[in-house]
């Protein structure tokens, strides 16, 4: 079987490679090179093969559901509940596949230890992507999606603090909207869509407005001076 040519993107990349507190509740990949109907093929095998339900076994886990709601040319996105001990309802989450050609600043990486120590996995290799490019796709995530969401500014403190922006890098006028949606965000956002998904000892460190507010202002600060 061939390798898919992906990327990771999003909060899994961060979390992986860029030691964000935060978990992710989705899978967001890129990939290049490969024909609709190969991915679809592949993905499906993999939720259906006899090692995925092993893998899941082991935590007690295992697939409730699957569904593919969108399968077009640029995204393709399954849906998937997992039966969970304990509790009532599948959780659920979303492995996403879109096409985005032309960006080449990416790493083959294994996953740190600290990631999958806990869960008694064998740490896999993944591609990421890497220097200014997670910032560049957060910034344009903050202003692109069709219902704001604070975990952006959350990930753009993370990633500004490591590494600030390159100027020019991203079209001024799409700087400017995000640093406004970005003092716009009330932190009522912030503790429902991020504090619940922080790592627990973590949570006491961000849980106040305060906290909050200085992100806003950092964030929007460095993206201001990115222009």
């Amino acid at each position: 079987m061939t390798r898919l040519a992906t990327s990771s993107r999003g909060g899994a990349n961060l979390r992986y490679f860029f030691e964000s507190l935060r978990y992710s509740e989705d899978i967001d990949l890129d990939v290049n090179g490969v024909e609709p109907w190969s991915l679809e093929a592949k993905v499906d095998g993999v939720l259906e093969s006899g090692a995925m339900k092993v893998l899941l076994r082991a935590g007690g886990l295992s697939i409730a559901d699957s569904s593919k709601p969108k399968q077009i040319k640029t995204t393709r996105r399954w849906k998937v509940g997992i039966e969970v001990p304990g509790r009532p309802e599948p959780v659920r989450t979303k492995i996403e596949f879109s096409n985005r050609n032309g960006e080449d600043r990416y790493s083959f990486d294994a996953i740190p230890s600290r990631i999958v120590d806990p869960y008694a996995l064998r740490s896999p290799s993944v591609q990421h992507y890497t220097d200014d490019a997670p910032t560049e796709q957060k910034v344009r995530a903050l202003t692109g999606r069709p219902e704001t969401q604070a975990r952006d500014v959350f990930d753009l403190d993370l990633l500004l603090h490591r590494r600030p922006l390159a100027p020019g890098s991203v079209d001024s006028e799409i700087l400017a909207k995000a640093a406004d949606i970005a003092l716009q965000l009330p932190y009522d956002a912030f503790r429902d869509q991020v504090l619940p998904f922080l790592e627990p000892d973590a949570v006491e460190l961000y849980n106040s407005q305060r906290a909050w507010e200085q992100m806003q202002t950092f964030v929007a600060e460095k993206l201001e001076e990115a222009k």
